[in-house]
């Protein structure tokens, strides 16, 4: 093995974040203008998806009061199951500037195979047939 290959011990691991980790912050990126609302498309309900696109229009000034600074979340999401487990719903607090705060919210159910998302423009997203889709989103 050449000097200059990494041993395969020291390889890195790399740990997926909790599904309401990883949608506060993608849904934070689209609200902020950092990222298409398209990339959301096949992980939400069609509702939650067309809300999206709303907040988005409707929350213009997130993507002005951020521009020049790194929105981010402010501490870990609050997660309060759904007595069946069959969702969670989430409340973030998030910075757009070090000074402005704003609310974020949002409810993620369990995915079935049965029922791939769409959203307006009718997009599907492969290989999200498991795991979790997004069902509601609120921006405040």
């Amino acid at each position: 093995m050449p000097a200059s290959a990494p041993a395969p011990s020291s390889a890195r691991h790399v740990t997926a974040l909790p599904p309401h980790v990883w949608f506060a912050g993608r849904l934070l990126e689209v609200l902020t203008g950092r990222r298409p609302i398209t990339s959301l498309a096949g992980r939400m309900r069609p509702e939650a998806y067309d809300r999206l696109w709303d907040l988005a229009g409707a929350r213009a000034d997130w993507r002005y009061v951020s521009r020049g600074h790194l929105p981010r979340l402010l501490g870990p999401p609050r997660v309060s199951p759904v007595l069946d487990g069959t969702a969670v719903e989430v409340s973030a607090v998030v910075l757009l500037t070090p000074h402005v705060a704003r609310a974020l919210a949002f409810r993620l159910e369990r995915a079935s195979r049965e029922a791939p998302a769409t959203g307006r423009e009718g997009l599907v997203r492969a290989g999200t047939g498991t795991g979790w889709r997004c069902a509601a989103v609120e921006a405040h």
